[in-house]
C-alpha cells in the first residue's frame, strides 16, 4: 500500500519476509509497484514533482532559500525586510516620472504601496509611469493635483495606487494658501512667513492681532484682567454653579455669588395692589425666584389691637395701640422677602387691611 494518509509508509501484505522463504514473481511485483507508488507521491529534491495538496510544515521553515525573481515565488524574509518589491529602482524626471519596479509588475492594483527617492524638485502637476505600464497622476489629500515644491529632490516619497491615480502619503514639503489669503514666502527651509487671515473653518484665527483672534475665537469680547486703574493682578475666576448661582473666586478665596441684576430688588418688577388676595393669618411664599418688598396699612379700632409682620420665622415690623394712642389708627408695616421666603401679617384685636402692595 502507499502513504496511510498521515505520512506514513507501510510494506504491502507477504512482508517481511523471513530467511529461505521462496522470493515469488507475485510478491516481487506488488512489493516493488507499492514503493514505486510510494516514490512518487514524494517530493523529489531536484524539483521535478509538483505538489497536489498543501504541505504543512509542522512548524519547521524553509531554510536557505534563494530571493523571489518573479511574482509566482514566495519571498524571502531578507526581501520583505529590505522592501524589494516596494522600492522603486532608476526613479527619473521632474513632473513625469518614471521607476522601476521589481519582479517584472505589469499591471497596477488597487492598494499597491511604493516607495522611491525622488530625482528632482517638481514644479506642478506629477505623474509617475512604473515599468512602462502607463503614467498615472501623483495626488494628495484624494485627488487634488501636486503643486510646485510638494516633492524636494532626495526626499523619501510613499504612494499608494488608489485604483485610478497614485496618492502621495508621506509629508508634503510645499504649503499652499490656496483660498485663505495665506501667501508663503520663497523659504525652502527655516521660517516661512504668512501675509493675510486664516479663517477659523480652516484652522485660524481670522485675525492678525491676539485680542481680535481671542475675540474670533470665543465669539465675543472677553473682560481683561487686572489692567484697570487701582486693579492689581489677582487672579480672578468667575463660573457658574451649573444650578442657580455665578460663583466667584479670587485667587484661593471663595467669594460667593455675584448678585445678577434680573435677581436684583425693583429689576423689571412694579408695585402691586395684592389686598383682594391677601388675608390676615395665611403664610404665603416669595416663589417669583427675587427678593420682593412688601408694604401692608392696618387700621386698629380697638384698644390693644396689634399687628405683626413675620418673614421667613422672624417678626420683621410690629405695632401696638393702646388708650394712649387713640383709636382708629393706621401704621404702615413694611419687609423685603428674600426669594423663597415665606411672610404671614397676624393681627389681634379689631383690625382692618387698609392697603397690601407688594413690589414683584
Amino acid at each position: 500500500m502507499a502513504r496511510n494518509g498521515t505520512g506514513t509508509y507501510n510494506l504491502p501484505a507477504g512482508n517481511p519476509v523471513v530467511t529461505g522463504s521462496t522470493i515469488s514473481s507475485t510478491w516481487a511485483n506488488n512489493t516493488l509497484n507499492d514503493l514505486a507508488t510510494a516514490m512518487t507521491g514524494s517530493i523529489a529534491k531536484d524539483g521535478q514533482t509538483t505538489p497536489t495538496g498543501n504541505l504543512p510544515m509542522g512548524g519547521y521553515a524553509h531554510t536557505g532559500v534563494a530571493d523571489a525573481t518573479v511574482r509566482t515565488m514566495y519571498a524571502s524574509a531578507g526581501q520583505v525586510q529590505d522592501s524589494a518589491f516596494t522600492f522603486l529602482t532608476s526613479p527619473s524626471g521632474t513632473n513625469a516620472m518614471t521607476a522601476t519596479a521589481a519582479l517584472g509588475m505589469s499591471a497596477y492594483v488597487t492598494g499597491q504601496r511604493f516607495t522611491f527617492v525622488a530625482p528632482s524638485t517638481n514644479t506642478g502637476a506629477c505623474t509617475i509611469n512604473i515599468n512602462a505600464i502607463g503614467a498615472k497622476a501623483i495626488t494628495k489629500t484624494g485627488s487634488t493635483a501636486l503643486a510646485a515644491g510638494d516633492i524636494q529632490s532626495g526626499a523619501v516619497i510613499q504612494i499608494i495606487y488608489d485604483g485610478t491615480e497614485f496618492q502621495i502619503v508621506s509629508p508634503i514639503s510645499s504649503f499652499s494658501g490656496g483660498s485663505t489669503g495665506l501667501t508663503p514666502s520663497s523659504a525652502t527651509s527655516g521660517a516661512v512667513t504668512l501675509a493675510g487671515t486664516l479663517a477659523i473653518a480652516n484652522g485660524g484665527t481670522g485675525a492678525t492681532t491676539q485680542s481680535g483672534a481671542l475675540t474670533n475665537i470665543v465669539g465675543f469680547t472677553p473682560v481683561q484682567q487686572g489692567t484697570g486703574i487701582g486693579q492689581s493682578t489677582n487672579t480672578v475666576k468667575i463660573g457658574w454653579d451649573n444650578v442657580s448661582k455665578l460663583l466667584v473666586t479670587i485667587d484661593s478665596i471663595d467669594e460667593g455669588a455675584i448678585a445678577l441684576q434680573k435677581e436684583t430688588l425693583g429689576y423689571s418688577q412694579t408695585w402691586t395692589d395684592v389686598k383682594s388676595s391677601r388675608a390676615s393669618g395665611t403664610t404665603y411664599t416669595n416663589s417669583t425666584g427675587k427678593p420682593i418688598m412688601v408694604n401692608i396699612t392696618v387700621t386698629r379700632s380697638s384698644d390693644g389691637a396689634s399687628a405683626t409682620l413675620t418673614v421667613g420665622g422672624v417678626v420683621v415690623a410690629y405695632n401696638f395701640s393702646s388708650l394712649s394712642t387713640g383709636w382708629n389708627q393706621g401704621t404702615t408695616l413694611s419687609a423685603i422677602v428674600p426669594s423663597g421666603n415665606t411672610y404671614v401679617l397676624s393681627t389681634s384685636g379689631t383690625t382692618s387691611i387698609t392697603y397690601w402692595a407688594e413690589l414683584r
